[in-house]
């Protein structure tokens, strides 16, 4: 199994903290939020390489953050070349250069740089494997402001997605699904079908919600907190709450 990291977004609602520095690189407790995502990625033993993406602009702080790092399995920096926003290839476009360039043809995890989870990634791994299918984490959100600002999962009976929903006005159900996703191989060879399509290159979760009318996505179940790094008082506020005595449990500085 490949990882794939998307760090390459430039993050404007956290100006002026991410004015110079990526939000992947900002610290929580002292530790950069990176460093908790790949602690997460390296705990599945499935996973034997990592590609991370970022953009030009920031693309020499993630190789000076890497320089004094020891993965566990190769971790390769991918620049996508683009400079400003307004640039940018969005997530799936990101997600797409990224497995054309490094010519990925495995099953693959994909998640976003910029999320505190205490989800057991090789559960995750393995629910996706058992089904032979694609899935994203499905978690109980009861706060509808919180659950306009994420995907929303509708899962049947044997937690199939039947539906999925980007930063819905008015969600269909209380499951939450963060930019998480396990990619069997033969999904990932729709991306160019998907992006050829005129479809929206941006939040990850689009491709998902064009992937499951086409074959079948299912929805791994999973408890615990997820922290969303979006905005500035989402910031302060991982900051202020995020409780060090449960680092283990988000496997920080496990390598």
């Amino acid at each position: 199994m490949h990882a794939i990291v998307l760090a390459a977004g430039y993050a404007r609602r956290l100006s002026p903290l991410t004015d110079n520095c990526p939000k992947a690189l900002l610290p929580v407790r002292g530790v950069p939020l990176l460093d908790y995502v790949m602690a997460k990625v390296f705990s599945v033993p499935a996973v034997k390489a990592v590609t991370l993406v970022s953009n030009h602009r920031f693309i020499a702080h993630f190789e000076n953050w890497l320089r004094w790092r020891r993965p566990p399995v190769p971790v390769r920096l991918l620049d996508d070349g683009t400079l400003t926003n307004e640039t940018r290839l969005g997530g799936i476009g990101d997600l797409r250069f990224a497995v054309e360039h490094h010519d990925i043809h495995d099953n693959t995890l994909v998640l976003a740089a910029d999320n505190l989870f205490a989800a057991d990634l090789a559960q995750m791994a393995k629910f996706a494997d058992d089904r032979r299918a694609s899935c994203v984490i499905a978690r109980r959100l009861e706060d509808l402001k919180a659950q306009q600002r994420t995907g929303i999962a509708v899962l049947d009976s044997d937690s199939r997605l039947v539906e999925f929903q980007e930063k819905p006005q008015v969600p269909k159900s209380n499951l939450a699904v963060p930019p998480i996703y396990v990619y069997r191989k033969e999904s990932l060879r729709l991306l160019g079908e998907y992006l050829d399509g005129g479809n929206n290159p941006d939040a990850p979760g689009n491709f998902i919600a064009w992937l499951c009318a086409r074959e079948p996505v299912f929805g791994w179940r999973c408890d615990g907190e997820i922290w969303d790094i979006g905005n500035l008082e989402q910031y302060a506020l991982a900051q202020e709450r995020f409780d060090a005595a449960k680092e283990s449990a988000f496997g920080i500085r496990s390598w």
